[in-house]
């Protein structure tokens, strides 16, 4: 029983020793070999949907053009599939509990295997191709929370650390090659060949899951399984419903709107039935075990830092490839290199972190260090990016961006999950990667909303001074209209090709300065989370890796 006891004064409470000896005998039944498999398994599956989730950036300009979709409807590529992550995420360990982890992966490598399929036919439907973002999202959202815990039932004590270890090295290698190689397809063949890259990596880790991942099911303290349906419905309702409005409100007009007044006041009563539903003492297994997760005083105090670390991450990351391939001109392989960049950086902050920095500084002074590097990396974009920044500047900019979220991440990890019991680690890790990705979609509809409002500001700012054609802007249509007479034979029309010209240079220019706008906003949050970090008043936590507590 030493593998649950460790930690908890008095003891341990029956039902937790009937699920010690089912998770002690499970670990006897499998040899050391079978764990590696199994670690490697779950972690190359996670591998694969980080890194699609991360590549998938690069490919946004030309699925734009291939499904005739404005920038908002294909933000919603990324708004949805956030959405089925973060709902995956909410009902991840509700769906082990119930149906066991073997199954709740292998169903769930079949959920995200059926919506990369759908992105694939969905090349010219973008109704298709949203549905199939929403199923491929609810499929991989079990990957990366489960994975973590799956390390620590493998590999208990200190084992866990060095388990954790090669599962983010393992996904971090993934993580830079891929960007590079969808990139790639899709400039060869078309973006949508891009998905079935995913499909040969999905097949041996699903075969080898089926192997060696042991058969059983997890049986609540009660003889019959329970079943949290009500809060399950009202969560995915309350966040589909607020998902939706906030998505379209900008362009809806907000409270001017019957559609978006509609579907916030809908997400508001289902999400407060939510809450009274969870916190009744009569549901014996909710969704999200709210009571418990509250008395966790170092998740709740730093749920502000979590969330806020997580809209950056979306933010960034949906960011940076839209200035480079609409900007810049980069093509879908050269952007792909930039992230690959980004990756790196974000996998050596992380590995880094992991391995060395939080044992010594705490999860606290972590989150400081990688706010302040965020901050510098958002001061150094706003005076560097220009549409002919040099490759090298932004190739450094994007690693150090990466650099900057891998102690960000990894100590709002710590500062969440560090001290809590053993046997609550379950629903308090599930819990941090919920309000993490919550952040994330909140990040990017945000990024969206703050973009399309920035970017007619500036161009009608641009178009006014162009209007009062003064010096500078004659000269400029000048130029222009002498380029195309030599250059555009008898039939063309130098006047009106300036006036094009001049036109085109407006709307490059006020999307930089709508980029610019977003990633002020980014710095202006690395400075909020050293606010919160000082209001929180977080004690140092130990970065002494406890096992995860769970059952097959």
């Amino acid at each position: 029983m030493s593998y649950l006891a460790g930690g908890i004064a008095g003891g341990l409470e029956p039902w937790e020793e009937e699920y010690g000896r089912g998770i002690t005998q499970a670990l006897a039944e499998m040899s050391l070999s079978s764990r590696r498999i199994v670690m490697h398994a779950v972690g190359l599956i996670t591998a694969i949907e980080v890194s699609n989730r991360v590549s998938i950036n690069v490919l946004l300009p030309d699925l734009q053009g291939n499904v005739a979709g404005s920038s908002d409807d294909v933000s919603w590529v990324l708004i949805l599939y956030n959405l089925g992550f973060v709902c995956s995420i909410a009902l991840s360990y509700w769906m082990t509990r119930v149906i066991g982890a073997r199954r709740h992966l292998l169903l769930s490598a079949l959920l995200y295997s059926c919506g990369a399929f759908g992105c694939f036919c969905g090349a010219h439907s973008l109704s298709l191709l949203l549905i199939s973002r929403v199923v491929m999202g609810f499929g991989g959202g079990a990957f990366l929370v489960r994975g973590v815990i799956l390390a620590g039932i493998l590999f208990p004590g200190k084992g866990r650390a060095v388990a954790l270890f090669w599962l983010f090295l393992e996904v971090n290698i993934f993580q830079v090659i891929y960007p590079t190689a969808m990139g790639w397809i899709s400039d060869t063949l078309h973006w949508n060949y891009a998905f079935l890259l995913d499909f040969p990596f999905l097949a041996i880790g699903v075969f080898l899951i089926r192997r060696y991942l042991p058969r059983g099911l997890l049986f609540l303290r009660s003889e019959r399984a329970y079943v949290d349906s009500w809060g399950a419905g009202l969560l995915i309702a309350a966040l589909s419903c607020l998902q939706v409005a906030l998505s379209r409100g900008e362009r809806d007009e907000w409270f001017q709107s019957a559609f978006i007044d509609c579907f916030l006041l809908v997400a508001l009563v289902c999400f407060a039935g939510f809450l009274w539903w969870d916190w009744r003492p009569e549901n014996r297994e909710p969704v999200l075990h709210l009571r418990l997760v509250w008395r966790q005083r170092p998740l709740r105090a730093s749920l502000g830092i979590v969330m806020i670390v997580g809209a950056m991450l979306g933010a960034g990351l949906f960011v940076l490839p839209q200035y480079l391939r609409t900007v810049q001109d980069y093509s879908a392989t050269q952007t792909g290199g930039f992230v690959s960049a980004y990756t790196l950086g974000l996998g050596m902050g992380a590995i880094v972190s992991l391995r060395f920095l939080v044992a010594r500084l705490g999860g606290a002074k972590l989150v400081a260090i990688g706010a302040l590097i965020m901050c510098g990396a958002c001061v150094n974009f706003i005076y560097t990016w220009t549409p002919t920044t040099p490759t090298w500047v932004l190739a450094i900019s994007a690693f150090l961006q990466g650099l900057a979220l891998g102690p960000l991440l990894s100590g709002a990890s710590n500062l969440a999950t560090g001290q809590a019991a053993i046997v609550d680690l379950n629903d308090v890790s599930t819990s941090f990667y919920f309000v993490r990705q919550l952040g994330n979609t909140l990040g990017v509809t945000a990024a969206t909303v703050i973009f399309d409002h920035r970017q007619t500001l500036h161009s009608a700012r641009l178009v006014d001074v162009a209007n009062r054609l003064n010096l500078t802007v004659q000269a400029t249509l000048a130029q222009y209209a002498g380029l195309i007479a030599r250059g555009g034979g008898a039939s063309s029309n130098p006047s009106l090709g300036a006036v094009q010209l001049l036109q085109a240079g407006v709307i490059t220019q006020s999307k930089l300065l709508a980029y610019i706008d977003i990633y002020l906003g980014l710095a202006v949050l690395s400075v909020v989370i050293l606010l919160l970090l000082g209001l929180a008043r977080i004690k140092h936590v130990s970065a002494s890796m406890r096992p995860h507590f769970h059952w097959w």
